[in-house]
Formats: structure tokens, C-alpha cells, sequence
């Protein structure tokens, strides 16, 4: 048996056994993003096992056949200009396509039913999966399967009739599960990630290669080492299937440039038979995908529906946190016993609104990608099982997580596009069963996402300053760049490789420069283009937030299938949508709560401290000129214009002035008769924002509301809270005169109020 000379895969430089570092570059060999399995692993080839025979065909009932998608045209790319010829030019490492390999015969669908009923128990395949298997005969095919469906299987049951299958998958929790559910119905199949130390990852490595084991899951950062492709060109894949096929197009919402080299991987692997799996692709990131694969003109492909008729989409109009967060414990309360994810946009979110739950007395964790990985593996393991009914999460948790039963899934603010919506709501009812999906919304919610495009797509000063930075960090010879050169921006990096590849001075597959020009010309038309597609998809996920017509059509009709008008099972089409026809411009209240989100930043107060949503549209609605028509809006009094009215007017003005063809503001006299303000009366007395008994108070009866099993409100509501803080009674026939409390309260808990303010210090 010959062993391969042992090389950092990196810089290339020679290595000595036993070495955990290379004395060249510094690179880890046992504990990095891509290990280096095939640096130990037997270069000759190794027999290939004959395929299996085919089990005998059985009669079954065929389930309806979705109808094969005509192949649409290629994807028009720009060609990249020519490399730069100026400063050194690394040379790369030697890399040559494998012959294409015979292909391994394999049955029709029903040859499969055998296999499916022995191995894993099921009578009949899926919809659409015999569609897959059918077409995978004789051709490469992309496969569009809603969440659910049974993709995996589409390749799993071919790898047991051919053997050696190499499965790309983005995430190391989503193939450990898949290997575990293998493993457990009987069939030979590994993963190797960063998990596992080198000598297992070897282990695995070479008794997939001798085909000892059927499917090997590897992530596509793993092909950066040269050694490992070549390793499995030797021996021979039979089937190459790409996962969440989505990632490997800059138009898809999970875009990662690792996935962009899976089309050279192919081809260096012999352009074994290709399967490419998503269940959220629009026709143009499908043609973007065959045409990365290289597969543009020669794959079928296989686009089933993604309606999931027994999911219900919802959309509840609520402008702040505070009013989303109480809205989800109610919720989840009324829910409870039930299994959820509720998705919010940033990390604090996340950690604030789990906490929220848990002081409810609700079961729920949170789960983001900053969390230690044990932590979050533990958090994953509970919510499978059913020990946690709530996970609140990133969009980092979900992708490959097989729990049926999930009954709820709330986005808490909108994503940016309907397919990464979709995907995350498609996570409840895999089962089949009912199942509601609902998106907290507001019109600011749009121009969050803004900013994140903003944030996400680098100018050209930047795509330089990065290229420049990069060709100092580079190795002198090899041009290889460090794993860490991505860290920083992981959503401008993307964009940032997409350029220099474009511009010829990217290796295709790995990250090793092609020139040392540091004032090399650089095409940036592809961040251009990304940015705009970025900005359509977000009008886009808009208009399904803000429709009136049918939800699930709109989304039918983004992926190209022609929907009835109505679906019956939406909140527009049941009847249960809940309208925010406020008659005041939007945009001025999204200009309101950004002054108020600004305040509160710079004062450390909560948002709705500073003023409250419903002043905000107050405002908004009848614009006022002065102080005395400020101190007339709901919850404005003497204290909040003297501190912000100067800032409020200014904003007013500045609008009005900005918008001269805008309908005139109702007269505050008329619109009184029509829906009548509250007096100062009406709201209580005003008190300081800063005095310590608010919070004291609020953290009471939140306690005690929880052990009571009621909302917080129906203990008192804000307006006895502002009585008691600024009266501070001290006596039982006190706490009687406070409005909002009578003889029942204060026998109920009366004694406790009067302790808590005693011990609580006065604001003044």
C-alpha cells in the first residue's frame, strides 16, 4: 500500500509525522475548519463493490406525479475578465478532472419499494420523490421539494444501489442527525467535520474510499484540501448530492461561497451522477444553480409544489417590542403544551424575549449561534425530545431539524425575502397536521431590513481595501490565503470572493490569489446586481406582509405556480386578518419611533418609556404646529414637551415640508367628535420615568400574575400604577381611593402593595 507524501494542504510544504502544526504557515492540522483526512489515506485505487442487484419490482400504488419542469435556459453570467498580468502570479497547485466514470445502472422508482419498506418501513414513496428517482435514471436533475417531503431519500436509496455517494451538507448538526437516523435503519453511512479529531476523520475517510460505508456527509469547505478530492476521484463516486442547493447561488437566500466550487469539485471527481436538492428556489436562483453545477442544459428538473395546505399564515400588525413581546406570551400561553420556534432578528432578541417567556412561566429556551456549542446542542436535544415546548432562535437554528410535531412558528420581525420566510415557517407541521405560521409586522420593518442590505453588500472602496489587505496576508508562493480571512463580515466576504472570482484573480475553488496586483482591475457589476435583487426580494416579502388578497398565492406565485385566488386558509381568506388602516403617513410614524429609538438609546431607557406607539401615530395623524398642540396628543404632558417637543415639532415641520402635496391633518375640534382624546384625566397623574417605584411595581405584579396564572393587566393596569406611584399611599383606606382598586384587590393583595412601597425609595 503506497501512502501519499505527507503536505501542509495549504502552503504545500512539507510535513513531518506526527506534526500538529505546519512550521510553515502555522496552519493546525486537528482542529481547524477543513481537516485533512486524505493526507494519510491509501492513493491507489481501491476495487470498487459491485453494485447490488436491483431488489425485484414490486406493484403499488404510484402516488401523483408532479410534472417535470422544461429545462429553462442557461443562466447568462458575465465572462470574467482576462486575469491581470502585472506583479508575481502565484502558481497553482496541479488540478486535473478525473475521466468521467461509468455510471452504475439504476432501477426505476418501483424498484425502489422494497428497499423503502425493509430498510425504513414506509409503504409507498412520497410525491414527487418517484418523480426524482424516475428522472435520476438517465439523467443529472435538480429536485424543488418542500420541507417535509422526503428529500433525503432521493439519494439515500440510489447509494444503496450504487454505493459511494458524497452528500454536501452546509451544516455539521443538520448530517450528524441525518447519520444518526441512518445508522439506526440499518445502513453504512459517516460524516466528517471539525468535530471529530483526525485520526477518526481518517478512519471514516478510508472506509468510505475501500466502500465499506455507502454515504459520506462532508460540508463544502472540506474540498479545499486538494488531497481529499483527489482521494475520492481515485476510488470513485457514484452519486454527488447537494444539499440545500440554494446556498451555491448568490441569488438564494442562504448564499455561501464555499458552495460556489462545487462545479469544478464535480468535475474533478469524473462529473459523477448529480442530484441537487432545495425546497426554496424561484426559476431564476433554479437556473443559477444548474449553472454553478455545471449541469446548465444537460440536468431535468424535478419541481414539485411547495403549498403546504396544512399550514395557516397570518399576519398581526404590531409596531414595538414591548407589544410583540407581551402579544407572544399571551400567545404562547394559549398554546401551551405545544411545540414552537419563534425567530427574531439579533442575538438580544433572542435572549430577552426566552426570558420574557420563562419569567411567564412558559417553557422556553433560547438558541443563537453565540451560545457554546454544547450549550446548544443540549438546547436542540431538549426541544426534539419535547422537554422544551418554545426554542427562540436566530435563523441559525432550524436548517435540518427533524421534529414533526412543531404546531407554531412566529417570526418576530420580517425577514428580508419570502423564501427565507417560507423555509423557517415550513418548519411547523411536517407531520401533516395543522399548523400556524404567523409574522409579527410593521411598516419599519422594511427599512431594518434596508439597513441590513445596506450592511451586507460592500462598495467598491471596500472590495479594494479587502483584495489589498488580502494579497499582503497571502503565502509569498502559493497565494493561499488564511481560514480566517473571512471571519470579520461573513455576509460582505460572500460578495467579496463573487467580485474577485469574477475578476480572474480568485482561484475558482480555493481561496488562493491568482495575482499580487495590488491596483488590479476589479469587476464589481456582481455586488451591483446582488444589491438589486437583494432590494426586489424585499419589496417583494413587503407585499406579503401587506397584501390584502391571498397569502399562500402570493407565495405560490413567486415560485412560479399558478394558485387559485383564494387558498381558505389564511387570515385574508378566513376572514381573521386584523387591518392597521391607521389615516396617518407612514412614513412620519417610522420617523417618530426612529427620534423615539434614538432617545432611548441615548437616555439607556426602554423605547416605549420615552413615548408609545399610539403617540406615535397621534402625531403622525393630526401633526402639530406648537406646544399647545403637542400637549393635546395622548400621553404628551407638560414633562415629556419640555424634555422632547422641541425634537418632535422640528420632525413635523421637516415632514410637512418634505411632503407639500400631503392631505391636510384632520382639525383636532372635528376629529374629537369623531373619536374623542384622553384627557390627562383619563391617563392619570404624570410622574417621573425615573422613579425606581415603576419598576418595583411592574416586577410585582408580573410575579404575581405568573403565580396566579392571569395577565398582568387584569391585577391593575398603568393608570392605577401611575396613581400609586405618585400618591403613595401608606394605608389600606388610601389604597381604596386609588382608582382602579376596590375592596376585592385590596383584600387580595393589598397588604403587599402597601410593603412594596414602603420599602421601595422615592424617585425625588
Amino acid at each position: 500500500m503506497v501512502e501519499a507524501t505527507l503536505t501542509c494542504p495549504r502552503c504545500q510544504a512539507p510535513v513531518g509525522n506526527g506534526e500538529a502544526f505546519c512550521n510553515e504557515c502555522g496552519e493546525r492540522f486537528d482542529d481547524e475548519p477543513a481537516p485533512h483526512p486524505a493526507a494519510t489515506v491509501p492513493i491507489t485505487p481501491t476495487p470498487r463493490p459491485a453494485p447490488a442487484p436491483a431488489p425485484p419490482r414490486a406493484e403499488a400504488p404510484r402516488t401523483a406525479q408532479p410534472q417535470l419542469a422544461q429545462q429553462p435556459r442557461p443562466f447568462a453570467a458575465p465572462a470574467p475578465p482576462n486575469p491581470p498580468s502585472a506583479g508575481p502570479t502565484p502558481t497553482p497547485a496541479p488540478a486535473t478532472a478525473a475521466p468521467t466514470a461509468p455510471r452504475g445502472a439504476l432501477p426505476a422508482s418501483e424498484g425502489y419499494l422494497a428497499a423503502l419498506r425493509e430498510v425504513f418501513g414506509y409503504p409507498a414513496l412520497r410525491d414527487g420523490q418517484s418523480s426524482v428517482l424516475d428522472a435520476l435514471r438517465g439523467d443529472d436533475v435538480l429536485a424543488v421539494m418542500p420541507t417535509g417531503s422526503g428529500k433525503s431519500l432521493c439519494y439515500v436509496l440510489p447509494a444503496l444501489e450504487v454505493g459511494r455517494t458524497v452528500v454536501v451538507s452546509p451544516l455539521i448538526a443538520l448530517m450528524q442527525d441525518q447519520v444518526e437516523a441512518l445508522e439506526a435503519a440499518g445502513v453504512a453511512a459517516t460524516f466528517i467535520n471539525s468535530n471529530l479529531n483526525r485520526g477518526e476523520q481518517n478512519q471514516r475517510y478510508q472506509a468510505f474510499v475501500r466502500g465499506e460505508t455507502q454515504l459520506l456527509y462532508v460540508a463544502p469547505e472540506r474540498f479545499a484540501n486538494p488531497l481529499f478530492t483527489q482521494g475520492l476521484a481515485r476510488a470513485g463516486v457514484e452519486l454527488f448530492a447537494v444539499d440545500e442547493a440554494h446556498c451555491i447561488s448568490e441569488w438564494g437566500h442562504n448564499f455561501r461561497p464555499d458552495y460556489l466550487q462545487l462545479g469544478e469539485i464535480r468535475e474533478r471527481l469524473g462529473q459523477p451522477r448529480t442530484l441537487a436538492l432545495t425546497a426554496t428556489a424561484n426559476p431564476q436562483v433554479r437556473r443559477d444553480i444548474l449553472s454553478r453545477l455545471g449541469l446548465a442544459g444537460a440536468a431535468r428538473e424535478v419541481v414539485t409544489t411547495v403549498d403546504r395546505p396544512n399550514l395557516t399564515f397570518a399576519v398581526v400588525p404590531l409596531a414595538g417590542l414591548p407589544e410583540r413581546r407581551q402579544w407572544l406570551i399571551d400567545y404562547v400561553r394559549e398554546h401551551a403544551g405545544q411545540s414552537g420556534i419563534i425567530y427574531a432578528r439579533t442575538r438580544r432578541n433572542v435572549e430577552e424575549l426566552a426570558e420574557a417567556l420563562q419569567h411567564a412561566g412558559l417553557s422556553a429556551e433560547a438558541y443563537h449561534a453565540g451560545l457554546d456549542r454544547n450549550h446548544r446542542t443540549a438546547v436542540q436535544r431538549r426541544f426534539t425530545v419535547g422537554r422544551t415546548d418554545v426554542i427562540v432562535a436566530t435563523n441559525a437554528f432550524g436548517m435540518g431539524i427533524d421534529k414533526p410535531d412543531v404546531r407554531f412558528v412566529v417570526h418576530l420581525q420580517m425577514p428580508a425575502r419570502i423564501e427565507a420566510y417560507y423555509q423557517e415557517a415550513g418548519r411547523a407541521g411536517r407531520d401533516g397536521d395543522p399548523a400556524e405560521c404567523t409574522l409579527l409586522y410593521a411598516r419599519r420593518d422594511r427599512a431594518a431590513q434596508q439597513r441590513f442590505i445596506d450592511m451586507q453588500h460592500p462598495d467598491d472602496a471596500t472590495v479594494r481595501d479587502a483584495w489589498q489587505r488580502w494579497v499582503g496576508i497571502a503565502h509569498a508562493e502559493s497565494g493561499r490565503l488564511p481560514f480566517d480571512v473571512g471571519n470579520a463580515d461573513p455576509d460582505q466576504f460572500g460578495l467579496i470572493v463573487s467580485a474577485l472570482r469574477d475578476s480572474g484573480l480568485l482561484d475558482p475553488v480555493e481561496l488562493r490569489l491568482r495575482s499580487f496586483d495590488r491596483m488590479a482591475p476589479i469587476d464589481t457589476r456582481a455586488v451591483t446586481r446582488h444589491r438589486d435583487y437583494a432590494e426586489a426580494r424585499l419589496r417583494e416579502m413587503t407585499e406579503y406582509a401587506e397584501t390584502k388578497s391571498c397569502r399562500r398565492a402570493l407565495v405560490l406565485r413567486y415560485f412560479g405556480e399558478q394558485p387559485p385566488a383564494q387558498c381558505g386558509n389564511c387570515d385574508n381568506c378566513l376572514g381573521t386578518a386584523v387591518n392597521d388602516d391607521a389615516g396617518y403617513p407612514a412614513e412620519l410614524f417610522d420617523d417618530l419611533l426612529e427620534l423615539r429609538d434614538r432617545i432611548a438609546r441615548t437616555t439607556n431607557r426602554d423605547p416605549f418609556r420615552v413615548f408609545e406607539n399610539r403617540t406615535a401615530r397621534e402625531i403622525a395623524t393630526y401633526r402639530p404646529r406648537d406646544r399647545d398642540g403637542l400637549l393635546q396628543m395622548w400621553g404628551i404632558g407638560e414633562t415629556r414637551v419640555d424634555w422632547l417637543g422641541a425634537e418632535i415639532l422640528v420632525l413635523v415641520e421637516e415632514w410637512s415640508a418634505a411632503n407639500p402635496d400631503a392631505a391636510p391633518p384632520p382639525i383636532p375640534d372635528a376629529a374629537a367628535t369623531q373619536r374623542p382624546l384622553k384627557s390627562r384625566a383619563d391617563l392619570g397623574p404624570e410622574i417621573d420615568a425615573d422613579d425606581p417605584l415603576i419598576e418595583a411595581l411592574r416586577g410585582w405584579r408580573s410575579e404575581r400574575a405568573r403565580a396566579d396564572g392571569v395577565p398582568a393587566y387584569t391585577l391593575f393596569s398603568d393608570r392605577t400604577l401611575r396613581e400609586l406611584v405618585a400618591n403613595r399611599p401608606d394605608t389600606r383606606a388610601a389604597l381604596l381611593e386609588t382608582w382602579g382598586l376596590g375592596e376585592s384587590r385590596v383584600d387580595r393583595f393589598g397588604v403587599e402593595l402597601l410593603d412594596l412601597i414602603a420599602a421601595t425609595p422615592s424617585g425625588g
